[in-house]
């Protein structure tokens, strides 16, 4: 008994240490899984998914008929039911894009809550597939076949897909594919006392009144060298994107990343994160070419804001731009199309989804949502 007692107290006195050992441990990394589950509802729906899907499938979008937007309740109810063979109650929401008439392209995407109800799904699916193919047969054998290699797949996120398309295979793979793309990962960056958008309010006024008289030194020298640029690449005539593209070039091509940034052992000038370093020495980091724009198109008199953000998960601290158009916003970022043609940008007026699928982190909840696709505004 003793000898239990004994034992039984040097566990409990053990007990603190062990507790504190497991407070000190760092908490278990978010996986992509986490991340994919925390999105789902919000970013990754079956809109997104079936748009995508059919883009690559080389078909555009905007040309097709969305089932679920058309049809009336009843209509699309009796749809599932009579022709999916699926329970609309079991939905929880869906996207139905097909080609109609002679052609047989269909994509739709239905979210039914578990991997077990889309397997169930993707069964009943497989069945219309099958039924589908003998409305073509004998009239459209180009369309029966496409229908006959045609499949429906369910995924572990708990979607169920019909894939009738010119490559379902590829399909399949770009389905799979989406799940990571349009999942939003949590910001979390490095604090760092240098990444704050630097105060140009002063600058402006200046700007507008002609009354330089007040700023400081360095900043009375960045509005000047910003005057040569807005006068350089803007003229009264030009619309307000024609504007922005003008001044993104301008940025794109005369910054070069401040390579020492690179190097841990290296003192970033502290003039990379403000307009300073990109006019007057040619470099900057993401702050610094953010901020940069931003001063550029609030001359140009372009909305636009700076957006605080991270790279790397949400571990690395990254700054770009948003831009007003036409009453919508548009992401780009000057910094990650550095030295690129402009037929080469990857991130001039691209969507949010864009942004988060190419490893862009922002305050989700306070940041505008961009979900226009720029197609060369001219107005």
């Amino acid at each position: 008994m003793k000898r239990t007692l004994a034992a039984l107290i040097a566990v409990l006195m053990l007990l603190p240490a062990v507790c504190a050992r497991a407070a000190e441990e760092p908490e278990a990394e978010l996986t992509e899984e986490d991340v994919i589950a925390a999105s789902l509802d919000t970013y990754i729906t079956p809109d997104k998914i079936a748009r995508r899907i059919a883009a690559f499938d080389g078909r555009d979008v905007s040309t097709l008929e969305r089932l679920d937007e058309t049809a009336d309740g009843d209509t699309l109810r009796y749809y599932m039911t009579e022709f999916y063979g699926v329970d609309p109650d079991e939905v929880t929401d869906c996207a139905i894009y097909r080609a109609g008439g002679a052609e047989a392209f269909e994509v739709a995407v239905l979210r039914m809550g578990s991997e077990k109800a889309a397997k169930q799904a993707a069964k009943a699916l497989t069945g219309y597939i099958e039924r589908r193919a003998g409305d073509f047969a004998g009239y459209e054998p180009e369309q029966a076949q496409l229908v006959e290699e045609s499949t429906a797949v369910a995924t572990r996120y708990g979607d169920a897909a019909l894939l009738i398309c010119r490559d379902p295979a590829f399909a399949e793979i770009v389905l799979d594919d989406c799940y990571g793309w349009f999942a939003r990962w949590p910001m979390d960056p490095a604090e760092d006392e240098l990444m704050v958008p630097y105060d140009t309010s002063a600058m402006l006024a200046a700007w507008e009144s002609g009354d330089a008289s007040g700023l400081s030194e360095k900043d009375a020298a960045i509005l000047d060298k910003a005057r040569q640029i807005v006068d350089q690449c803007v003229t009264e005539d030009m619309t307000d994107y024609e504007k922005e593209r003008a001044l993104y070039k301008w940025v794109t091509e005369n910054v070069r990343y401040d390579q020492a940034h690179y190097d841990p052992l290296a003192q970033i000038d502290p003039d990379s994160y403000d307009p300073y370093g990109p006019l007057f020495n040619g470099e900057g980091v993401c702050l610094g070419y953010a901020s940069t724009f931003q001063l550029l198109m609030d001359m140009a008199g372009v909305t636009c804001r700076t957006v605080m953000g991270a790279a790397y998960k949400g571990k690395e601290n990254h700054a770009w731009n948003m831009v007003e158009l036409n009453g919508n916003w548009y992401c780009a970022d000057p910094t990650w199309d550095e030295g690129d043609a402009e037929d080469d940008w990857d991130y001039f007026n691209v969507t949010s989804d864009w942004m988060a699928g190419t490893d862009h982190q922002w305050d989700y909840d306070t940041v505008p949502e961009a979900v226009a696709e720029d197609s060369g505004l001219t107005s």
